[in-house]
């Protein structure tokens, strides 16, 4: 739901933004039918002209002098006629994308993968014996998955103004986007098969005291995503339309296909938060108290720093495909927040950790984005999307259940988004 305001405020402005004039048909001379061009001239009418040359009484036209500049008559002095009848001599190539402001609104549904194995909080091995196939060995695994909870909304807006046009007919643009709003969650609960109980995993507890032999184990994993950025791009435009005679002799304006490309430069910022919260009960204690025990990870990487990027794209007067993508390194401040307690009454092990790292992160960003233009100023968008972002702090990395707490922190691990995305896009 927190996305639902920021996207309605972002669609709104599309929606409500002035639309452009259309200029499929000119509206020039000859759009009219016949009674719009000047009367034909009859000399025979006038009985001065009888019989008589008329060479020497019409005044020939003036030539123009060098210096004057093209008024749209090819003798250099106004030709009535001409003036008219005569198409516009000029095409701007503004087909697309006309105004100043222009928004852009897109829900994308992203699935985050952050480890292709998840990661084994916790296990239990059977042994069963049957006949006559034998043994086998039966697991209770207490697992976070990798690619697990799947899919989430974010939404993702974006405000640009048109700052000038140069002379290599390049739109030179300044763009500020947010994307985010996402949370992805999984929670799992397992319980004991075996009066053993479940057993943390070697890798994570190694030799100190830990949940083994709790009778029941749950965890709640959350990660959250936002990202803001400022761009400056120029971005090429379409060919000049082209003016095209209907057989009806009605001149109508075309947009003309075109490759185009642009590139950007910017700053950027994005915050990668998560929650890891474990909990174990009737943990043996000793031979006659069983007690219950927790972990708790809170993880932030705020990261800050520059990209560059660029596009490449086929227009037409419908619609068009574009290919982006932008990257950078950043500048990551990590801050990890845990604790963790086992046994209440009697505590076996605890420890605490407050700590913050500097760390050197990449955030790179492609897509394919199709659009259908509906009006020279309105179009609906779909694409596909992935965002990579690197060497980050993520919550279950961060276990460990060393004696006191452990400081450093562990930065090695990354995010991966891919997903698709639907919107719509307006220019006034």
């Amino acid at each position: 739901m927190k996305i639902i305001h920021p996207l309605l405020l972002g669609l709104t402005l599309a929606l409500a933004s002035r639309g452009a004039t259309a200029q499929e048909v000119l509206s020039g001379p000859l759009t009219g039918d016949a009674a719009d061009l000047p009367p034909a001239i009859d000399l025979t009418e006038d009985p001065s002209y009888s019989g008589q040359s008329v060479a020497d009484e019409l005044e020939p036209i003036a030539v123009g002098e060098e210096s004057q500049t093209f008024d749209g008559s090819i003798l250099g002095e106004p030709m009535q006629l001409l003036e008219q009848c005569s198409p516009y001599f000029e095409s701007s190539g503004t087909w697309l994308q006309r105004g100043f402001w222009f928004t852009e609104v897109d829900y994308v549904a992203f699935n985050r993968g952050w480890e292709r194995k998840g990661l084994v909080l916790a296990n239990e091995e059977r042994i069963v014996t049957t006949n006559p196939i034998g043994q086998y060995i039966v697991q209770n695994v207490l697992n976070i998955g990798g690619e697990k909870p799947g899919m989430d909304g974010v939404g993702r807006i974006k405000l640009g103004r048109f700052l000038f046009r140069d002379a290599r007919n390049r739109d030179h643009l300044l763009e500020a986007s947010w994307l985010g709003g996402g949370n992805w969650q999984q929670a799992v609960s397992l319980d004991a098969a075996t009066t053993a109980g479940l057993q943390v995993s070697n890798f994570i507890d190694r030799v100190n005291e830990s949940f083994d032999g709790a009778r029941n184990m749950d965890y709640s994993y959350s990660s959250q995503m936002n990202s803001g950025e400022l761009n400056y791009t120029v971005r090429t435009r379409m060919s000049r339309d082209q003016l095209q005679l209907q057989p009806n002799g009605t001149w109508v304006r075309a947009a003309n296909p075109t490759k185009t490309y642009a590139y950007l430069a910017g700053l950027r910022y994005v915050d990668v938060s998560e929650d890891l919260n474990w909990n174990a009960t009737e943990i043996p204690i000793s031979s006659t108290l069983s007690e219950n025990g927790f972990y708790t990870v809170d993880t932030e990487n705020r990261m800050l720093g520059t990209q560059i990027g660029g596009s490449f794209g086929y227009e037409t007067a419908r619609w068009s495909i574009t290919a982006t993508a932008k990257g950078g390194g950043y500048w990551n401040r990590m801050h990890l927040n845990s604790s963790f307690q086992v046994g209440q009454t009697t505590i076996l092990n605890s420890g605490e950790t407050d700590s913050t790292e500097d760390n050197l992160s990449f955030v790179g960003e492609a897509g394919l984005l199709a659009k259908w233009h509906l009006r020279p100023n309105i179009s609906l968008r779909a694409g596909m999307d992935i965002l990579y972002i690197e060497s980050i702090a993520l919550a279950p990395f961060q276990v460990n259940f060393i004696p006191g707490g452990y400081s450093a922190i562990a930065s090695g691990g990354d995010s991966v988004y891919m997903g698709g995305s639907l919107g719509v896009e307006s220019y006034w």
